[in-house]
């Protein structure tokens, strides 16, 4: 058996999430990957995943990996893959990895931007991958607030632990977490929400602007936020944002662990 792993990018537009589902859910990422080496193979590959998107959540950085009997090299896969995936999901690069390596496990942590539209017009180019929001923000509040997050804390205000509804896991599950950037900054009218951690909560980064989005509209002070932050209790005024602006945009694992052959139409990687 070899072992390979993939930089994928998909719009997360019309699926349930990236874990797979029962069919009456609807179409996941997983799924759409595990039919297409099915079809290449023969074989019944399980693809892992770096971070489990929920619904409606897009990614441009996001890492699989999955086993198989094949003889193909990683270009052939890549080349494969993407003559066969749905024109929503794309492999970006492919390589060999050691039987050592989990596309979850190996990882040091993931990163995730929301975006906004900050304006009092619609943006319809982009609206399939922002936020938007009409009112006036003061965007150095809400990344002023940010600092609240960073550092060793328990997020439970914010989500859930993924394994909260496996019943092969049972709890008690830790929503403890290491946020090790966490900013928001503007750019005309769009307003990038920028989240590094060591994992995710389920819901989390959702949560997390929504809740910030109250103190960019003077809702919520600094010190409520702050507060919110260390109760780590799930009832508080912020609601999560709409999934449709998040994105999961890059997994950092450690050094040489991974070996990505670059592509015609990547110009680093």
């Amino acid at each position: 058996m070899m072992k390979f792993a993939c930089g994928i990018e998909y719009d997360g537009t019309g699926y349930h999430g990236f874990q797979r589902q029962s069919e009456t859910q609807g179409p996941t990422i997983q799924g759409a990957l595990e039919a297409a080496i099915l079809r290449i193979s023969g074989e019944m590959s399980v693809v892992y995943g770096a971070g489990r998107t929920d619904a409606g959540v897009h990614a441009s950085g996001q890492v699989i990996h999955f086993s198989t009997a094949s003889t193909m090299t990683p270009q052939q896969w890549l080349a494969a893959l993407n003559a066969v995936l749905p024109e929503s999901v794309a492999l970006r690069w492919s390589c060999e990895v050691p039987d050592s390596f989990h596309a979850r496990y190996s990882a040091l942590n993931r990163s995730y931007r929301y975006t906004l539209w900050n304006d009092r017009a619609r943006k319809p180019l982009i609206a399939r991958y922002s936020y938007h929001r009409s009112q006036a923000l003061a965007v150095n509040l809400m990344d002023e607030a940010c600092r609240f997050l960073l550092g060793r804390k328990d997020f439970g205000a914010f989500g859930r632990s993924p394994d909260a509804t496996n019943p092969l896991k049972p709890g008690p599950h830790s929503c403890v977490r290491t946020m090790l950037k966490a900013s928001i900054q503007r750019q005309d009218a769009l307003i990038y929400c920028d989240f590094t951690a060591d994992a995710f909560l389920t819901g989390m980064v959702r949560r997390m602007v929504g809740t910030l989005l109250l103190v960019g509209q003077k809702r919520l002070s600094l010190t409520e936020f702050a507060a919110i932050v260390q109760r780590a209790e799930t009832t508080h005024p912020g609601s999560a944002a709409p999934s449709h602006g998040l994105c999961l945009v890059g997994v950092m694992y450690p050094d040489g662990l991974l070996h990505m052959e670059k592509t015609d139409n990547d110009e680093d990687i």
